[in-house]
């Protein structure tokens, strides 16, 4: 079948055709390949455009990286900025995709490199299969990969890693062969009810880590502890209905961190959340620690923005319930989680379609309701919200954090995609 390879001749723009061998779009070729030759002559590319027509097949070679950077107000599952019907990376390859639009991967994948997701709410979407094969390693900053319903497979020979609050939904019995949590900010990770005893490594466990269990399994989970094993480690023991067990055989705490007595709640999509309880005990109102922040959900210390910067968590662009301000917070006296989720929020507010927020938002305090248009925050569903006007969504031009890729400036979705 017809194939095009990357050169870079030009710049580093995906879609110039004279980055690549043969003058022509890379979307008009079935096999699409990006290699670099070494560690110190690498190959990128940056797909900052949205692009309505699919790569039939991508492969990612050693030393080759592509950056998906591209934006777009309209984007969704079916009519993503990027899409690719199959791709693969070698141990060396890398994609990088650093947008809160829609990405969709395919069906048929194999990852023997680095997939990483940065600042993308369950908006990358795998094929019918939602699986991701290989032996690589998938980062997660800021993101969130899958969704109640629709978990991802991930093969138990890859690697997981989370930062900066981020969140995986695994399918049954693929959790990958390890998985690192970032002790510092507050990560989730949904495992599926109907797992017996789960020997994946889970490390960097933290007060702050979440394991939770989707609410569509059909397991309600009753009681949870850890229990110290002989090496040291840790089994998470969940007993759910039924008379069903889960174990987490394999989980490696923090530096410094013990776990306490285990609580089981619920969120707000019915998902299972199992957290230490014991870490998490601030309740007064005054403004100090629990009461000036607010505990995770607001419902303890800040009483829905009463106090502080309490209310529920404001969702993913920065407006909080109930008429509350801004509500985040990790419980406890961690400002500096809180003050993470808090700058999260303005830059997926910013990087966003819905602007700030929809006319539903709160109806008193910052922004809301009666300071400046009867509804919601800074004019919702008006000028600044929802697509509508001139200034329908802002998105960053800013590079990925986690390398440094060809310059490329997106001049399609400042103000208004």
């Amino acid at each position: 079948m017809a194939s095009t390879y990357w050169t870079g001749g030009t710049n580093g723009d995906f879609y110039n055709v004279k980055n690549w061998s043969t003058g022509a779009s890379p979307t008009t070729y079935h096999d699409v390949s990006i290699s670099g030759t070494s560690s110190t002559e690498t190959a990128e590319a940056v797909a900052s455009t949205a692009s309505s027509t699919a790569v039939p097949s991508l492969t990612i070679g050693d030393y080759g990286t592509l950056d998906i950077t591209a934006s777009s107000c309209q984007s969704s599952e079916t009519s993503p900025v990027f899409s690719t019907s199959s791709f693969q990376v070698g141990q060396y390859g890398s994609i990088v995709i650093d947008t809160a639009s829609a990405v969709q991967l395919g069906d048929i994948n194999v990852m023997n490199g680095t997939l990483t997701i940065e600042n993308n709410r369950s908006n990358v979407f795998m094929g019918a299969g939602e699986r991701l094969n290989g032996t690589g390693t998938l980062n997660l900053v800021d993101s969130t990969f899958g969704s109640q319903t629709n978990g991802v497979n991930i093969a138990n020979s890859m690697h997981i890693t989370l930062a900066g609050n981020s969140s995986v939904y695994t399918g049954f019995l693929a959790t990958g062969v390890s998985v690192s949590f970032d002790s510092k900010s507050s990560e989730q990770f949904f495992l599926n009810g109907t797992d017996t005893t789960v020997d994946t490594s889970f490390s960097g466990v933290s007060a702050k880590t979440q394991f939770g269990i989707t609410a569509n399994t059909g397991e309600t989970p009753l009681s949870a502890s850890y229990v110290k094993n002989t090496d040291g480690s840790y089994s998470l023991v969940v007993q759910e209905s039924d008379n069903h067990t889960l174990t987490l055989s394999n989980v490696t705490m923090a530096s410094g961190y013990t776990p306490g007595t285990l609580a089981i709640t619920q969120d707000k999509s019915g998902n299972y959340l199992i957290t230490d309880s014991s870490a998490n005990s601030g309740s007064s109102n005054d403004g100090h620690c629990g009461g000036h922040w607010g505990h995770h959900d607001g419902n303890s210390g800040g009483q829905n923005g009463n106090s502080g910067w309490s209310g529920h968590d404001g969702h993913s662009s920065g407006c909080g319930d109930h008429g509350s301000s801004w509500g985040w917070g990790s419980g406890g006296c961690d400002y500096s989680s809180s003050l993470q989720q808090i700058i999260s929020a303005w830059n997926n507010a910013f990087s966003s379609c819905k602007g700030w927020q929809s006319s539903s938002c709160g109806s008193s305090n910052w922004f809301g309701g009666n300071s400046y248009q009867s509804g919601g925050a800074w004019n919702c569903s008006s000028s600044w919200g929802q697509q509508s006007g001139s200034y329908g969504c802002y998105s960053s031009s800013g590079q990925s954090s986690s390398h440094t890729p060809v310059p490329v400036t997106n001049t399609t979705s400042h103000w208004g995609c």
